[in-house]
């Protein structure tokens, strides 16, 4: 688990910002602007719908593909399984791109939220 080079806190190897310290962490000089974590925000959602719908459609054909062939007392009907299957691994990576996606829209959410206060903080001064 990296560490933040501002604040030493312990981060998430997927985090944008620190959530101690409100940095960025992407790398020395480089900051992530709102746009850019928006668009990888929407990456991340359009990927896990590439893979939503790639599980419908193999879990689809594996159990009427199957089926049929399996009446058919063919062993190929057995190849719907493994569709069946495939189908439900596209489920669980569809999963961690939603996953990841609610995950740089928390960061940015509490990036924000930290500037916010601590601005209120040196306002107050």
């Amino acid at each position: 688990m990296p560490y933040c080079q501002y604040c030493g806190e312990k981060i998430d190897k997927d985090a944008v910002f620190c959530p101690k310290c409100g940095e960025s962490v992407v790398g020395k000089g480089t900051r992530l602007r709102k746009s850019q974590i928006l668009g990888k925000i929407d990456e991340a959602k359009d990927r896990a719908n590439m893979y939503i719908i790639l599980a419908t459609v193999l879990v689809t054909v594996g159990v009427m593909g199957g089926s049929l062939l399996f009446v058919l007392s063919s062993p190929l009907g057995l190849f719907g399984i493994v569709f069946v299957c495939l189908g439900i691994g596209s489920t669980a990576w569809a999963d961690r791109c939603e996953h990841r996606a609610r995950s740089l829209k928390k960061q940015l959410s509490d990036r924000y939220e930290h500037k916010a206060r601590s601005l209120k903080k040196r306002l107050r001064r």
